[in-house]
């Protein structure tokens, strides 16, 4: 469905959600980036602060540290294990742990001297249910699950229920395990992320595997999305950003040499800063997905822009052939090169001298229907009928109402009396003969191009091959019985008036629309509605889809394009009460007493409309 209008509603795609007072994270704000200090401190708070301030100086948007209770977080055993390692902190490895531990007393002035002295928010990982409650306690605006704890559903839900915002890293799980976190907390509140995280220090960048992030996306297009690295240097990181990163976390450390596990793979601040920038000039470059000409790319297009001139001295009222015209750089800028085309069967409204460029006000364009030529242009409506349509032996000649279903859309085309020609394109004779005997014109269609495979496209090539004499095409539906001849009219005038390249049918849709399931475990999610702020139905303008009555388009953009929905777009409202669309069997006995009743309002029943168009 080709959504064009989403009325009223707040979509949940690229939702956001405040992080921090004052700070929003999601598609459409600047990536939130958290120095992670963890405990590279050294079990020191004076270092502590030294390194909240060089991070705030690099940039950084937030810092954050560990908080853990060690007695709750590790079993007796686990803490009486001897530590005799390098990086070791005590003789066991519950002595390395507390060194390496703040005091709650600590935590709460570390809190104040990020937030009050350098202006930077503080956050921190609880690794325990008493560090949890600690952190709320002392009112960190969101907490970071660390890896180890992203399985444990239970520590999860106890988080989720401090209804405070979470941004949950995802090292060392699958996406089984991410689908039941998702559901665990979206059961107490919508304010948190998932980061791809690999969990190895340093980890290689064949592990890193970047395009998680575009699979969490697809996966859960209602949170924001992030990366938590553990890689050296910053390239992968902004490769992240690239990808849709909106939070990024990276391990910090004043000198890599320190003891510690995590200094190896940590930024030098230094190197954070070099971050921070190219993540900021990374987002300004990702800009906007429509492709326009720019206002700072004006000066280049006037020097190196190509412009329509003349061919010899052209005279007033000179209608402009292909010889009369050629492309070059030229002062002053006339006609852009795409309009060669359009140009030729135009005539000059004043003189233009050899090699002069052609003045876009000297010049008055053809009518859209003519052809330049002795023979006439022409706009014709095409059905396309397949034989072997799926699903319905015969569809396209089945009676009902007591006529085939195509003859309803050749009558329709011919009361709308607006086309020059109206055909049937079909593998099929008998389709055609019936076609004949209501007026329209058998194009025998080549069976390569009617498959159950092939699209309405390769249709209309093939029958534009071989009527190089139409300039515009209609394709009306014949599955569609309720074609309104007014809106024929109006949508062809669209086309004849030169103001469209394309006009398809739509209609409103009231429908909120959900994400498809096509694998087992996956979750559905809301497209084009937040069902926190559900409207009522009469409330809601609604979305505009096609309903798939008629496409009319110029030939030349399509067989330019490819495309016969593209260029200048625009479409024509069906009534609603009326559309029908036949494409099961039972749709027929559905469709029987509209088809009377839209005969009866039309007058469709005329024998004068038998004779061809009007």
């Amino acid at each position: 469905i080709l959504l064009l209008n989403r009325g009223e509603m707040e979509l949940t795609k690229g939702a956001e959600w405040e992080i921090a007072p004052g700070r929003l994270v999601g598609d459409n704000h600047p990536t939130f980036i958290i120095a992670e200090i963890g405990q590279n401190h050294q079990g020191d708070i004076n270092i502590a602060k030294q390194m909240i301030r060089a991070c705030k100086e690099a940039g950084a948007d937030c810092v954050k540290f560990q908080k853990s209770t060690v007695d709750q977080r590790f079993n007796k055993r686990c803490l009486a294990r001897p530590y005799d390692v390098p990086q070791s902190w005590g003789k066991t490895y519950g002595e390395h742990k507390k060194f390496l531990e703040f005091s709650e007393e600590s935590y709460v002035e570390l809190k104040r001297f990020a937030e009050e002295e350098v202006g930077v928010i503080f956050s921190a990982s609880g690794f325990d249910h008493s560090a949890i409650d600690f952190l709320a306690k002392i009112k960190i605006p969101f907490f970071k699950v660390p890896s180890p704890d992203v399985g444990n559903l239970e520590f999860i839900d106890y988080m989720a229920q401090k209804n405070i915002p979470m941004v949950i890293s995802s090292g060392m799980q699958d996406m089984a395990t991410m689908r039941r976190v998702y559901a665990t907390v979206k059961r107490h509140h919508d304010r948190f992320a998932f980061l791809q995280c690999t969990s190895a220090y340093p980890v290689t960048p064949t592990n890193v595997n970047l395009r998680v992030i575009q699979s969490y996306k697809r996966e859960f297009p209602d949170i924001p999305v992030g990366y938590s690295g553990h890689e050296t240097g910053t390239t992968i990181t902004l490769g992240a950003v690239a990808l849709g990163a909106r939070i990024v976390e990276r391990h910090v450390t004043l000198d890599k040499t320190w003891k510690g596990s995590d200094h190896s793979a940590s930024l030098s601040m230094d190197e954070l800063a070099t971050l921070v920038r190219e993540i900021r000039v990374l987002e300004a470059s990702l800009g906007t997905p429509e492709k326009d000409l720019l206002e700072t790319e004006a000066f280049v297009k006037r020097k190196l822009g190509k412009s329509v001139v003349a061919v010899g001295d052209l005279k007033k009222g000179q209608v402009l052939k292909k010889e009369n015209l050629t492309i070059k750089n030229a002062e002053p800028t006339g006609f852009p090169p795409h309009h060669f085309d359009k140009l030729i069967g135009s005539s000059l409204l004043e003189d233009v001298a050899d090699d002069e460029t052609i003045p876009e006000d000297s010049v008055k364009f053809k009518a859209a229907d003519d052809s330049g030529s002795e023979s006439k242009k022409k706009f014709a409506a095409l059905i396309l009928a397949r034989a072997g349509s799926k699903g319905i032996p015969g569809k396209n000649i089945k009676i009902i109402n007591g006529k085939p279903l195509i003859a309803w859309s050749i009558l329709a085309i011919q009361k709308a009396a607006c086309f020059d020609e109206i055909w049937v394109s079909t593998d099929g004779d008998e389709i055609g003969r019936v076609a004949e005997q209501y007026g329209a014109k058998y194009h025998r269609r080549d069976p390569t191009c009617a498959t159950d495979t092939s699209t309405s496209a390769e249709g209309f090539k093939e029958f534009l091959d071989k009527h190089p004499e139409i300039y515009a095409v209609a394709n009306v539906q014949c599955t569609t019985p309720t074609q309104e001849p007014e809106k024929l009219l109006e949508a062809a005038s669209y086309i004849k008036d030169g103001h469209y390249d394309c006009v398809f049918s739509a209609m409103p849709s009231h429908k909120f629309r959900w994400s498809p399931v096509v694998s087992e475990g996956q979750m559905t999610f809301p497209l084009n509605f937040n069902p926190l702020k559900r409207p009522r139905r009469q409330d809601w303008a609604g979305d505009i889809v096609e309903s798939g009555a008629y496409y009319m388009f110029l030939t030349s953009v399509f067989l330019e394009t490819g495309s016969f929905q593209t260029g200048r777009v625009r479409y024509v409202m069906d009534s609603a009460t009326d559309n029908v669309d036949i494409d099961t069997p039972e749709d027929f006995a559905r469709a029987e007493l509209l088809v009377q009743r839209h005969a009866v309002k039309y007058g469709l029943d005329d024998s004068s409309l038998k004779n061809g168009s009007a």
